[in-house]
C-alpha cells in the first residue's frame, strides 16, 4: 500500500512547531487542525468544506429519501471503504479488497452494512455527510479526528477542544435509508419464507420477531424437565444461505466454516425458563432466540427458527461473519449423544 503522505506531514508539522515557538504559544489542538487543513489545501485544493470541517473530494448525489437527521432516518445501509491519510486502508465491505489484503473469509458477509445513526452509534463526522444525502449517493470525504466521536458538540472549537482522534477518508454509497428497523427486518424474513416456507404464515409466531418451523415430529409428547440436558445437532445461517457455525463436519467444511475443528452433538443444560437454558458442560450462555427454540423441542424433533436481529446478535454483530441488524436462521435437531 502506497504511503505517499508521512513525510510531508511531519515537515510541515515541524515547519509549523517551530514557527509558534517564536510567536506566542500555541493550543496542540490548533496547531492540529493547522496541519490538517494545510494537508487537505495541498492534495485536495478544491475539496469542498463542510460547517463542522470535514472535506468532501467526491460527491455523487442520489435519487431516493432524504437521510436529513437521524430522527428523520434513524438506520442508514451503506457500501464503504476507509483510509488513514497515508493511504493504508482500514475498514472495508468489498469481499475484492479483502481478497487484495489476503484477509478474505469464505463464511464472511461482505456487501452494505446497517447502522443505527444515533448519539453513541455513529461518528459526528460522517452523520453529517449522511445527513445531506439521499438514497443512491456516493462520497469521499475526509473527516478530521475531532470529528471521529460519537459524542455531539455544538461547534467546531467544541469538537476540537474534546476530541482527539484520527482523521479518516471515507469512501461510500448509501444503498437504503431505514425508519423502523424491526419493520425492515421482519420484511426480510417475510421475502425468505415467502421462498423458503411457503407453508408457513408469516403471522404464525409465538414471540415478536421469532418464527419456528418443525420440520421433523418429535418421538415423544413430553417436554424435557428443568433438571435435565440433551443433545443437539445444529447450524446457523444468514438469510444470504451463508453458514456460519455448525456442529456437523460436513456441512461446516462445505461452507468454508471454522469452528476449530471439533465436530460433535452439543450438549444442552434445561432451566426453569428458556432464559436459563446454557450450553456445553461450561454452560455457556447464548442468545436469546437460540434458547428460546430450545425450549420448545422434544426429543427427536428437527426444527428451523427464523428471528429478528434483536434475539440474535442485534446491532453489534458477530466478528465477520454476522454484520449488525442480521436476521438469522437456525436448523436444530435434538439427537442422542455422539463423540
Amino acid at each position: 500500500m502506497k504511503k505517499y503522505l508521512i513525510a510531508s506531514l511531519i515537515t510541515l508539522a515541524l515547519v509549523l512547531t517551530t514557527g509558534c515557538a517564536k510567536q506566542a504559544a500555541t493550543d496542540l489542538t490548533d496547531a492540529e487542525r493547522e496541519v490538517f487543513e494545510s494537508w487537505v489545501k495541498k492534495y485536495y485544493p478544491d475539496a469542498t468544506r463542510t460547517p463542522l470541517g470535514a472535506y468532501i473530494i467526491e460527491d455523487t448525489p442520489g435519487t431516493g429519501r432524504l437521510f436529513s437527521s437521524g430522527d428523520d432516518t434513524p438506520y442508514v445501509r451503506m457500501e464503504y471503504t476507509t483510509r488513514a491519510l497515508d493511504g493504508e486502508i482500514t475498514g472495508y465491505t468489498s469481499a475484492a479488497i479483502a481478497k487484495q489484503l489476503d484477509e478474505y473469509n469464505e463464511a464472511g458477509y461482505y456487501g452494505p452494512k446497517v447502522f443505527y445513526r444515533g448519539n453513541d452509534n455513529s461518528y459526528a463526522g460522517l452523520n453529517e455527510s449522511v445527513s445531506e444525502m439521499r438514497e443512491g449517493g456516493h462520497r469521499k470525504v475526509i473527516v478530521p479526528g475531532w470529528l471521529m466521536t460519537y459524542k455531539r458538540y455544538n461547534s467546531v472549537d467544541e469538537y476540537i477542544k474534546n476530541v482527539n482522534g484520527s482523521a479518516t477518508i471515507y469512501d461510500f454509497t448509501l444503498t437504503e435509508g431505514i425508519l423502523d428497523i424491526n419493520r425492515w427486518e421482519i420484511d426480510s424474513i417475510g421475502r425468505y419464507m415467502a421462498r423458503h416456507f411457503p407453508q408457513k404464515a408469516l403471522s404464525d409466531t409465538t414471540k415478536y420477531g421469532f418464527y419456528y418451523i418443525q420440520t421433523q415430529a418429535p418421538t415423544t409428547d413430553v417436554p424435557f424437565k428443568s433438571d435435565t440436558t440433551f443433545y443437539i445437532n445444529y447450524t446457523g445461517r444468514r438469510l444470504d444461505g451463508q453458514v456460519f457455525d455448525s456442529s456437523i463436519r460436513d456441512t461446516a467444511e462445505f461452507y468454508g466454516v471454522n469452528n476449530g475443528g471439533e465436530y460433535s452433538t452439543v450438549l444442552i443444560n434445561c432451566g426453569e425458563n428458556y432464559t436459563d437454558y446454557s450450553m456445553t458442560s461450561e454452560k455457556a450462555s447464548m442468545i436469546q432466540a437460540f434458547a428460546y427454540c430450545l425450549s420448545r423441542m422434544k426429543n427427536g424433533e428437527k426444527g428451523t427458527c427464523i428471528f429478528i436481529s434483536s434475539l440474535g446478535y442485534a446491532d453489534k454483530g458477530s466478528g465477520d461473519v454476522i454484520p449488525p441488524f442480521s436476521p438469522l436462521r437456525f436448523d436444530i435437531e435434538v439427537v442422542p449423544k455422539t463423540e
